[in-house]
């Protein structure tokens, strides 16, 4: 291009622009000032919206979470009760720890669930985590656990097992003991024969006998439980008869009952004043006989 062009078309670039009509020009220049507002208004909702959720996020975070357990009672110095302390306040530590905050006050407030006599043996501790700065409330549960916990405990519990028996207790009320001490002697994980064994072996000779007389039973131990509850069921249902001699004899007659005297009935004039306050003597075998036979001792009548 030569030099005459090159200066012709620099020259006509702004000359044509400023032949457009200035209407045109400023409403170009109006739709791009509103879309750069459109723009900076929508960085400004998300900034706010981004601002909002960090608080929102934050709050959370600050709130302190909800206690759910309730606290344990004090442990005093009783040693069985250390057996339900122990679990108690293990549960609201493992449950409620995020409550409680952190491990400082984990530890103080197990401090602070013994009573004043079982803190001063404790004392130790709390003077060692000062001086350490470390505080570890297993640290007062191990030495506890040293001084109440009975390390007999398990042995015992499966001696009380083998020697328990039904008596005259419920099966429910058998059951629930017998749940109870086998947990107690670790023995919910034995074999399902020896857990029935020792289950049968307490058993009253009643149910023992009903177990006897069925040809199949079962060999899980939740199913025998189950069948033995049936049958102790059945036995309480069903309707004992009367053993006495008399109502037997009337029974096997079906015609005579006895039936009480309605003292409303009796006339007292009926009595014969003249005869004996004392009732007539029989000899004991007549006696005997007439209450073999179900009558009256004093009429001999089989009714009134």
């Amino acid at each position: 291009m030569s030099l005459l062009g090159s200066y012709t078309h620099t020259r006509t670039r702004p000359l044509f622009s400023c032949l457009q009509p200035p209407s045109l020009r400023f409403s170009a220049i109006e739709q791009i000032s509103n879309a750069i507002a459109e723009l900076q208004a929508e960085v400004q909702r998300q900034r706010d919206e981004i601002t909002f959720l960090r608080s929102i996020i934050s709050t959370k975070a600050s709130i302190k979470p909800k206690a759910y357990l309730p606290d344990p009672e004090k442990f005093t110095s009783q040693a069985y009760k250390f057996d339900t302390w122990l679990p108690s306040i293990k549960a609201k530590l493992l449950v409620n720890g995020d409550a409680i905050s952190n491990a400082i006050a984990q530890f103080y407030y197990v401090y602070l669930n013994l009573n004043s006599h079982v803190q001063a043996i404790v004392l130790p501790q709390l003077s060692q985590a000062h001086e350490s700065d470390s505080h570890d409330y297993h640290t007062i549960l191990d030495q506890l656990g040293r001084i109440y916990d009975n390390p007999n405990k398990v042995q015992e519990a499966e001696d009380k097992l083998y020697a328990l028996k039904q008596g005259t207790d419920s099966l429910y009320a058998y059951i629930a003991k017998f749940e109870r001490v086998l947990y107690k002697a670790r023995g919910q994980d034995w074999q399902d024969v020896n857990k029935i064994s020792t289950f049968r072996n307490g058993l009253n000779s009643t149910l023992r006998n009903r177990l006897a007389q069925q040809l199949n039973l079962p060999r899980k131990y939740s199913d025998f439980i189950r069948i033995a509850q049936q049958l102790s069921s059945r036995s309480s249902s069903s309707v004992p008869q009367s053993s006495a001699s008399g109502n037997s004899h009337s029974n096997s007659h079906g015609n005579h009952h006895t039936k009480p005297i309605d003292l409303n009935i009796v006339s007292i004039n009926s009595i014969d004043q003249s005869s004996s306050p004392h009732a007539r003597s029989i000899s004991p075998q007549r006696r005997k006989q007439l209450r073999k036979e179900g009558r009256w001792v004093q009429c001999s009548s089989h009714d009134h």
